[in-house]
């Protein structure tokens, strides 16, 4: 118990460590050191609830939720760093994935709480509990509760985008390190932005970032950081005492901070001109079916029909690979383990023609996501509900678009029975394809591409699914404190149908693939 003067009465503080059942008339002196708005499932322009993070001075933290009804009522009450003395809450477990604090419980606000602007120097304005990069990379399951680091940027990769449920969404992955070791941070959407704008506010050298209420996830045994949506709190350079002890830190070990941020990873997706138009060979129909050569080739041709007979869609492992049904659960061979929960991806065969020949092109999930703005789940649900026919009518809608196809011809694997192809890159876009038509000839590039990553594409090549663990980064969006439980990235190459019964949960988009340097390089951040 903390005890106040207030005039000439003695106010009595609780304290929030100590919050626990039965103390619903608890007062307490906290600042709030995170608040946002948790968007409406159906609609995102409202509220369903706001969520907070309180500390006292003692530093001990409690998270404390709005519900919707009650929003208007206190929102405009409370503000981010702000301190209040509050008081007659309920108290309720805190359970689910990713909690913001350690605290067992949480405050739930009622009609009745009361709320008061105070002051307070003693209360932190961060409330940081920094957790090393070494105990990071030592985790081997996804942790339950949110983490605070500090590291310097001793890599970023350049800016990407990928492509879930018509939406096109931003990422970026940044090496962190401290005196401990290294990891890695993925930063999406907004958060992208942000980073950006605050890094061209910084003085020279290699900043130091502070990322906060960060989630801890597991892809291919490697433990790395994630933010969370509306959650996380990104701090570049900041003046705190937490960041000069850093400081002193890092001298100690001997690591070099005053210099310019290597570029890690692949390099940036190139744009659909460019792949499309220059990047590539121009082919027909006829003369993609009698190459004897591995490339990627380019082709202009329409959608006659969707192909029935075999399944449109597939359940996946979180690792590239199709999974068959095994005693109640699944198996991934790739993983050599049982899997509980599938991703449900896209992989519909439509015949096309150019005028002059006919071929099979294979579409997997980004592409067919895009077209169809709606996730392979959503139209998986929809035709179990309906007892609909071979295929979603939603299908036929692209029948007699005209498109061009980016294709990955391997000559090993060109032995299917229906001599289909797998698609990369489809583009519906009217300019580019008649700038396509109107070029004569082709364009082959004088020396080979080096690796791209190419995040939105599902055709994956052997060479790319064998990359090393420590080569690989997971990623997902919308991240919220307690999200669906579901990862993945992107399929494999078989056809063979499945059948599902059991654990279906929808896809969250994307695998991006970064590579380590070994050494720190005096390079400038640029795109190529």
């Amino acid at each position: 118990m903390v005890y106040r003067g207030k005039g000439v009465v003695d106010v009595a503080f609780d304290g929030v460590a100590d919050i626990g059942p039965g103390k619903e008339n608890v007062c307490i002196k906290v600042r709030v050191l995170r608040f946002w708005r948790v968007p409406a499932f159906l609609n995102p322009s409202e509220a369903s609830s706001v969520e907070m993070v309180l500390v006292d001075e003692n530093g001990a933290k409690i998270h404390a939720t709005i519900r919707k009804q009650l929003i208007n009522t206190f929102e405009t009450m409370v503000e981010e760093g702000g301190v209040y003395e509050m008081s007659h809450f309920s108290v309720f477990p805190q359970s689910g994935s990713y909690r913001t604090t350690l605290h067992p419980y949480k405050l739930l606000f009622q009609l009745k709480t009361k709320v008061a602007v105070c002051e307070s120097s003693d209360i932190t304005h961060f409330g940081l509990n920094v957790t090393s990069l070494a105990e990071i990379s030592a985790y081997t399951h996804d942790y339950e509760f949110l983490v605070d680091v500090i590291g310097v940027m001793t890599g970023i990769s350049a800016e990407k985008e990928y492509v879930r449920e018509g939406k096109i969404t931003k990422m970026v992955v940044i090496e962190l390190t401290d005196h401990s070791g290294k990891c890695e941070c993925a930063l999406f959407g907004e958060y992208v932005d942000e980073l950006k704008k605050k890094m061209g506010k910084s003085s020279g050298g290699l900043p130091i970032v502070v990322v906060q209420f960060a989630k801890v996830k597991i892809f291919r045994d490697k433990a790395s950081i994630q933010n969370v949506l509306h959650t996380t709190r990104i701090l570049i350079n900041p003046d705190i005492p937490e960041v000069e002890t850093f400081k002193n830190s890092i001298a100690v070990h001997g690591i070099e901070y005053d210099t310019t941020v290597p570029l890690i990873g692949g390099c940036a997706k190139p744009s659909l001109e460019e792949e499309l138009l220059r990047l590539h060979p121009k082919k027909s129909l006829a003369e993609l079916s009698s190459l004897c050569e591995d490339g990627v080739f380019v082709v202009c041709a329409e959608v006659m029909r969707v192909v029935d007979g075999q399944d449109w869609w597939y359940p996946a492992c979180k690792c590239h690979k199709a999974v068959v049904p095994d005693s109640g659960s699944y198996f991934c061979s790739a993983c050599d383990r049982r899997v509980f929960q599938v991703i449900l991806r896209f992989r519909v065969k439509f015949e096309v023609a150019d005028g002059e020949a006919s071929c099979v092109f294979v579409l997997f999930d980004s592409d067919m996501s895009y077209m169809l703005e709606k996730s392979c789940a959503f139209f998986v649900a929809q035709s179990k509900a309906k007892s609909a026919g071979v295929h979603p009518i939603e299908f036929d809608s692209l029948v007699g678009k005209r498109m061009l196809f980016s294709i990955d011809k391997l000559v090993k694997h060109s032995g299917v029975a229906d001599g289909s192809f797998r698609v990369k890159r489809v583009c519906m876009n009217p300019t580019i394809i008649k700038e396509f038509c109107a070029e004569c000839g082709f364009c082959t590039p004088s020396k080979a591409m080096s690796p791209v990553v190419d995040i939105d594409s599902d055709g994956l090549s052997d060479d790319v699914n064998s990359v090393d663990d420590d080569q690989s980064l997971e990623f997902v969006k919308d991240l919220v404190v307690i999200p669906p439980a579901s990862v993945e990235v992107d399929e494999c190459d078989s056809d063979a149908p499945f059948t599902v019964k059991r654990n279906l949960t929808k896809a969250f988009d994307g695998v991006a693939k970064s590579k380590r340097n070994a050494r720190l390089k005096k390079v400038k951040i640029e795109k190529d």
